[in-house]
C-alpha cells in the first residue's frame, strides 16, 4: 500500500509506502545514498560517518571493533526498515507537502499507522 504526497510548490509528487521499507534495510548502509535521496539527511550523515569509521577500523587491522560497528549498523538497518517510511513521510509534511487525497480510506490507514493528527 502506497500514499501518493505532493509538494504544491513544484507539483512534483511521490508515493511513499506504508510498512517495512526493504530499501532501507538493505541499502541505507551503502554511503546512506537512500536516506539522503529521502531528504533524511541527518540518518543519511549517520550511516556515511559509521561506513567510514567501519572502513578505517577495517583497514587498520582493529576487527572486534569493526565488528561491533557492523552489528550497530545492523540494528540501524532493522530499525530504519520498520521506521524509514514513516520518518520519510513525516520529513515531508514538515516541509509543507501534502497528501494528494488527504480523504482516502488508504490516506487514513496511513495516517493512524504513522500517528500523524492533522
Amino acid at each position: 500500500m502506497k500514499v501518493a504526497m505532493k509538494n504544491p510548490k513544484t507539483g512534483e509528487i511521490k508515493e511513499v509506502k506504508v510498512g517495512f521499507s526493504f530499501i532501507l534495510f538493505f541499502f541505507s548502509g551503502w554511503f546512506g545514498i537512500p536516506l539522503f535521496l529521502r531528504k533524511l539527511h541527518v540518518w543519511g550523515g549517520i550511516f556515511l560517518a559509521l561506513w567510514i569509521t567501519q572502513a578505517i577500523l577495517e583497514a587498520l587491522a582493529e576487527e572486534i571493533f569493526a565488528v561491533f560497528l557492523m552489528i550497530v549498523m545492523i540494528g540501524l538497518a532493522i530499525f530504519l526498515g520498520v521506521k524509514g517510511n514513516e520518518m520519510t513521510a513525516k520529513n515531508y509534511l514538515e516541509n509543507d507537502w501534502e497528501f494528494v487525497e488527504p480523504d482516502s480510506e488508504i490516506t487514513r490507514m496511513a495516517k493512524a499507522k504513522w500517528g500523524i493528527n492533522n
